[in-house]
């Protein structure tokens, strides 16, 4: 029987490496980091995110308008692997967008998709803040068992950000340096696949996305609508897909389909099931549905039409 005990205060201490399991090296496709990205300043509340790829140099800066970090928001939620937004509440403080990011495991893969991952960042009236996750160091770091508090992120060098400044109040800019898989799509079709993933912007004129100061638009989805056969639209819902689709292709037949409550949306169909495949990737168009939070019917392979 123990009647006498030291009184210690005792906490959990993670190594790195539990950052390999988790999924560091989830990484699968430029198109999944860009995703995340998206989501990212979708649920900041950003009106505008600004893409440049320069897949001379294999890098890329993400630029938005959201509401930014402080120092500690970076700490303690950006840098915090697993943090989720939905156990404060599960929209967005401003704007009340449905937050699409899930439980914070993605983010691995978008700070270890590249050599070298700079955040910067910075709330209304606030100072930047950010740093530098040198991947080959965090390699090291694994390797020797560290835990996160003998690893400090690097100063960054706000040098890389000077050409991204200009009348930037508010919001979060990422520079990926080096991608570790290179850039290997091509501009066109990164803004088919931005509009496939990310189809509300389409439809939200507060919510706009860019690829090297080009906008985001329905017509980066022409290829899909040039081989779009059939068109069920229900409840009359004014989309500008359906807009394009019909003044621009020809379908072979579309029908207006009523339905009780205020559910709106289509239903289209293409004319061979190999016009659904996102080229060069092994996603396709189709529709989970889930009910209570779980998934029940699962069509085709992934839905890129809308958010996670």
């Amino acid at each position: 029987m123990v009647n006498k005990y030291k009184k210690e205060k005792f906490h959990f201490d993670i190594s790195l490496s539990i950052l390999n399991h988790l999924g560091r090296n989830l990484y699968r496709s430029f198109a999944t980091v860009l995703g995340e990205a998206i989501s990212n300043s979708w649920d900041a509340d950003a009106t505008n995110v600004y893409i440049y790829v320069d897949k001379d140099n294999n890098s890329m800066y993400i630029k938005d308008d959201g509401h930014g970090m402080t120092g500690r928001d970076f700490q303690d939620r950006f840098l915090k692997i697993g943090y989720s937004k939905r156990k404060e509440c599960s929209v967005s403080p401003q704007r009340n967008r449905p937050f699409i990011g899930r439980k914070g495991i993605g983010k691995l893969a978008l700070l270890s998709c590249a050599k070298r991952i700079t955040i910067l960042s910075k709330t209304p009236g606030g100072q930047y803040v950010g740093g530098t996750i040198d991947n080959s160091g965090l390699d090291l770091a694994i390797a020797e068992d560290l835990t996160p508090v003998d690893y400090p992120l690097e100063e960054l060098n706000p040098d890389l950000f000077k050409n991204y400044l200009k009348n930037h109040k508010q919001g979060t800019l990422i520079y990926f340096e080096a991608f570790n898989e290179g850039i290997k799509h091509s501009l066109a079709f990164l803004k088919k696949t931005i509009a496939l993933y990310f189809r509300f912007s389409l439809l939200d004129k507060k919510f706009n996305i860019f690829l090297n100061d080009e906008k985001i638009t329905v017509s980066c989805l022409d290829d899909l609508a040039m081989n779009t056969e059939f068109l069920w639209n229900l409840n009359n819902i004014d989309d500008p897909y359906i807009q394009r689709l019909k003044s621009v292709f020809t379908i072979k037949e579309s029908t207006d389909l009523r339905v009780k409550d205020s559910v709106k949306g289509f239903i289209a169909s293409v004319i061979k099931p190999r016009y659904l495949k996102i080229t060069t990737t092994d996603e396709r168009v189709g529709v989970d549905l889930f009910v209570n939070g779980r998934l029940r019917l699962h069509f085709l392979k992934k839905c890129p039409f809308f958010p996670n």
